[in-house]
Protein backbone atom coordinates (compact mmCIF):
# COMPACT_ATOMS: atom_id res chain seq x y z
CA UNK A 1 0.00 0.00 0.00
CA UNK A 2 1.19 3.60 -1.05
CA UNK A 3 1.37 5.83 1.76
CA UNK A 4 2.05 10.12 1.47
CA UNK A 5 5.51 11.33 2.57
CA UNK A 6 7.36 14.77 2.06
CA UNK A 7 10.35 15.84 0.08
CA UNK A 8 11.67 17.00 3.90
CA UNK A 9 11.04 13.38 5.49
CA UNK A 10 12.51 11.90 2.56
CA UNK A 11 15.68 13.83 2.72
CA UNK A 12 15.74 13.81 6.49
CA UNK A 13 15.62 9.71 6.23
CA UNK A 14 18.54 9.76 4.05
CA UNK A 15 20.60 12.19 5.92
CA UNK A 16 20.20 10.10 9.05
CA UNK A 17 21.13 7.37 7.37
CA UNK A 18 17.67 5.54 7.70
CA UNK A 19 17.58 5.07 4.01
CA UNK A 20 19.92 4.21 1.92
CA UNK A 21 19.60 4.61 -2.04
CA UNK A 22 20.34 1.63 -3.94
CA UNK A 23 19.51 2.78 -7.53
CA UNK A 24 17.04 5.18 -9.15
CA UNK A 25 14.80 5.27 -12.01
CA UNK A 26 13.07 7.99 -14.63
CA UNK A 27 9.79 6.85 -16.21
CA UNK A 28 8.91 8.41 -19.41
CA UNK A 29 4.99 8.42 -19.42
CA UNK A 30 4.58 9.00 -22.74
CA UNK A 31 6.91 6.78 -24.23
CA UNK A 32 7.06 3.55 -21.86
CA UNK A 33 10.54 3.73 -21.70
CA UNK A 34 12.49 3.40 -18.43
CA UNK A 35 15.96 4.88 -17.85
CA UNK A 36 18.38 4.05 -14.61
CA UNK A 37 19.94 7.01 -13.20
CA UNK A 38 23.31 7.50 -10.95
CA UNK A 39 23.20 7.41 -7.61
CA UNK A 40 25.22 10.48 -7.38
CA UNK A 41 22.49 12.41 -9.88
CA UNK A 42 19.47 11.31 -8.06
CA UNK A 43 20.99 12.88 -4.75
CA UNK A 44 23.07 15.86 -6.41
CA UNK A 45 18.99 16.41 -8.11
CA UNK A 46 17.00 15.68 -4.72
CA UNK A 47 19.32 18.05 -2.74
CA UNK A 48 19.12 20.58 -5.39
CA UNK A 49 15.22 20.32 -5.02
CA UNK A 50 15.23 20.64 -1.37
CA UNK A 51 17.06 23.90 -1.41
CA UNK A 52 14.43 25.30 -3.67
CA UNK A 53 12.08 26.65 -0.67
CA UNK A 54 8.43 26.83 -1.30
CA UNK A 55 8.80 24.76 -4.07
CA UNK A 56 9.90 21.56 -1.78
CA UNK A 57 6.19 20.82 -0.95
CA UNK A 58 4.79 21.10 -4.32
CA UNK A 59 5.56 16.99 -5.20
CA UNK A 60 3.36 14.35 -4.09
CA UNK A 61 5.82 11.50 -2.77
CA UNK A 62 4.39 8.04 -2.25
CA UNK A 63 6.04 5.07 -0.57
CA UNK A 64 6.07 1.71 -0.04
CA UNK A 65 8.06 -1.29 1.06
CA UNK A 66 7.97 -4.19 -1.25
CA UNK A 67 7.66 -7.51 0.94
CA UNK A 68 9.53 -9.63 -1.55
CA UNK A 69 13.16 -7.82 -1.40
CA UNK A 70 12.19 -5.39 1.54
CA UNK A 71 13.31 -2.37 -0.45
CA UNK A 72 11.17 0.61 -0.14
CA UNK A 73 9.89 2.56 -2.98
CA UNK A 74 9.80 5.87 -2.66
CA UNK A 75 8.21 7.56 -6.05
CA UNK A 76 7.11 11.17 -7.61
CA UNK A 77 4.81 11.46 -10.36
CA UNK A 78 3.03 8.66 -11.38
CA UNK A 79 -0.57 9.54 -9.78
CA UNK A 80 -0.13 12.91 -10.79
CA UNK A 81 -1.95 13.03 -14.75
CA UNK A 82 -0.37 16.28 -15.02
CA UNK A 83 2.48 15.13 -15.36
CA UNK A 84 4.68 12.55 -17.88
CA UNK A 85 7.46 11.70 -15.88
CA UNK A 86 7.66 9.18 -12.74
CA UNK A 87 11.12 9.21 -10.54
CA UNK A 88 11.37 5.74 -8.34
CA UNK A 89 13.85 5.89 -6.32
CA UNK A 90 14.98 2.20 -4.21
CA UNK A 91 16.18 2.44 -1.09
CA UNK A 92 17.62 0.07 1.59
CA UNK A 93 17.08 0.14 5.08
CA UNK A 94 20.13 2.16 7.42
CA UNK A 95 21.94 -0.25 9.61
CA UNK A 96 19.91 -0.85 13.05
CA UNK A 97 17.41 1.03 11.46
CA UNK A 98 13.89 -1.50 12.00
CA UNK A 99 10.78 -0.98 9.74
CA UNK A 100 9.05 1.13 12.07
CA UNK A 101 11.40 3.87 12.73
CA UNK A 102 11.16 4.33 8.27
CA UNK A 103 7.62 4.44 8.61
CA UNK A 104 7.72 7.07 12.07
CA UNK A 105 10.08 9.07 9.11
CA UNK A 106 8.29 9.04 5.88
CA UNK A 107 4.55 8.62 6.89
CA UNK A 108 3.80 12.16 5.90
CA UNK A 109 0.62 13.08 8.63
CA UNK A 110 -2.01 14.86 7.18
CA UNK A 111 -3.45 17.80 8.70
CA UNK A 112 -7.09 18.31 9.61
Amino acid sequence: MQRRSSTLQIKNAIKNNQLILEKAEVYNKTTRKTEEITNEKFLESFYYFCESGIFTDSIGWYFQKNCKTGIYEVEAGRLDGGVDIVITAYFRKGDDVTDEMVKDALLKIEEE
